[in-house]
């Protein structure tokens, strides 16, 4: 059979790099059978889909899987429109947080444009759907998969398994990202799945789960060496938590430590030592961000984080003693349920007097991402309107309780705190090449972006939730 598999473009926010899903499903798929992969993360809207159509009019792939979020979903809903046009018989399957999560309302809206989605993991349940197109068989044992059932009715199977060993998935295949790892030296991994915790203003948990799956960290060097034999020298790896166990982490940085090659990972504040701390550093780790969302004790309730104060601090001091040769941030958002001037102040207060890094916080305002707990509850209460997921392209804020101005007052404020640590040599971000491939003007990119934000005010002022 042969197989496309698409990131689609977007007009609001872009991944830094490249999906590391595609490189897992298309590893999985081609054990039997022919795989091409489009990779439109970072690049231009429309000449991305003109691009996109004219290819698979050549090719005519038998099967189409369209990985996105609710961030591209918007060329996603243009290129699912956009196959069946070109071939009816072309099966289109669909996956990521977004069309897993509102499978239903993806069916009622494109039911005569898509075949299949596929909740949580794609690469055993995708290879079993190929298998089973192939062969006639029904699909009741594919594990996630929503399929048609009459003329507008669909199915839902249970997700009845995932992966348990991760080490059994074969090598991802990042061939497609070849040419971007070799130009900027610089690759993405990831070493685990799911959360161990819950919070409300992310997804991750109720994609991933809670019941985190881990490489072994000899597997972790397997994948290193794969990359580094495209060209990559420096590495980010995007597990939410790097940190999963002090043991672990201290045995990756032994494996990475031989590899000779620079990192950078996000933890979380606990667990976390001394030892710990010293061994990434050794090992070649150039910066950590941690995972910190708010320092005031109500709103890490609100949130779930279920850290501390002082727990944030520890890990601050811990690397404060490394300053010299890796860099520290921080991970905040504002504007979650119940966020006030009172609570921000407290954050501000507390980084100001105890958080030192080099690079201070990065604060973010919350967006509403179906998948959360946050967006489950607005949902129950009737507060939010599902179909701005096909009236626009856009993605809010939690505008609920505080305007845009207000939130962004308070992300500025955020990002101006803390104890700024002496810090002379290259950050490590810096390395990185820019993600965006569109190659306009910086005033034409500029009043694309101006335009967006109109777009998106008017949207709100429509549709509010």
């Amino acid at each position: 059979m042969k197989v496309a598999l698409v990131y689609p473009p977007s007009q609001e926010l872009n991944l830094k790099g490249y999906p590391l899903g595609l490189g897992y499903i298309s590893a999985s798929l081609k054990r039997s059978h022919r795989v091409d992969i489009y990779d439109y993360n970072g690049c231009q809207f429309n000449r991305s889909l003109r691009d996109f159509f004219s290819s698979i009019k050549q090719t005519r792939p038998d099967l189409i899987g369209v990985s996105f979020n609710s961030f591209n979903r918007w060329g996603a809903y243009k290129i699912i429109k956009g196959i069946k046009k070109i071939s009816k018989d072309t099966v289109v399957v669909l996956g990521g947080v977004h069309p897993s999560t509102l499978f239903s309302q993806v069916f009622e809206y494109f039911y005569d444009y898509i075949d299949f989605i596929i909740q949580s993991e794609g690469e055993a349940s995708l290879y079993k759907l190929c298998a089973a197109i192939g062969s006639g068989q029904d699909y009741k044992n594919i594990s996630g998969l929503v399929y048609k059932d009459g003329k507008t009715g669909i199915k839902s199977n249970p997700v009845m398994e995932k992966i348990s060993n991760l080490d059994d998935l074969p090598i991802p295949d990042y061939s497609y990202a070849s040419e971007k790892i070799k130009s900027s030296e610089f690759a993405y991994l990831i070493t685990s799945r799911g959360c161990p915790v819950n919070c409300s203003f992310c997804s991750t948990s109720s994609f991933w789960g809670q019941n985190v799956r881990m490489n072994s960290p000899e597997r972790v060097g397997e994948e290193v060496d794969y990359i580094k034999s495209m060209g990559a020298k420096r590495i980010f790896f995007y597990d939410d938590t790097f940190n999963l166990g002090i043991d672990r982490t201290i045995k990756l940085a032994e494996i990475l430590k031989r590899k000779n090659i620079e990192y950078a990972i996000s933890c979380r504040v606990r667990p976390v030592n001394e030892e710990m701390v010293a061994r990434l550093v050794e090992s070649g780790c150039k910066h950590i961000t941690w995972g910190v969302e708010s320092l005031s004790d109500k709103m890490l309730k609100v949130i779930e984080k279920k850290i501390t104060k002082e727990e944030v601090k520890n890990a601050f001091d811990i690397c404060a003693k490394y300053a010299d040769r890796m860099s520290t941030g921080a991970f905040f958002c504002v504007g979650a349920p119940g966020e006030s001037e009172d609570t921000i102040k407290e954050s501000v207060n507390y980084l100001n007097e105890n958080i030192k890094s080099t690079h201070g916080p990065g604060a973010s305002m919350l967006y509403i991402l179906p998948g959360t707990k946050i967006y489950r509850d607005m949902i129950k209460a009737r507060e939010y309107n599902e179909k701005i997921w096909v009236r626009t392209d856009s993605v809010y804020y939690y505008t609920k309780e505080h305007n845009t101005a207000t939130l962004n007052r308070w992300r500025k404020a955020i990002n101006n705190s803390g104890i700024r640590l002496p810090f002379n040599y290259k950050y490590f971000w810096d390395y990185a090449l820019p993600d965006n491939r569109d190659n306009r003007p910086k005033f034409v990119n500029g009043f694309h972006k101006n335009i967006r934000k109109i777009i998106r005010f008017i949207n709100m002022l429509r549709n509010r939730y």
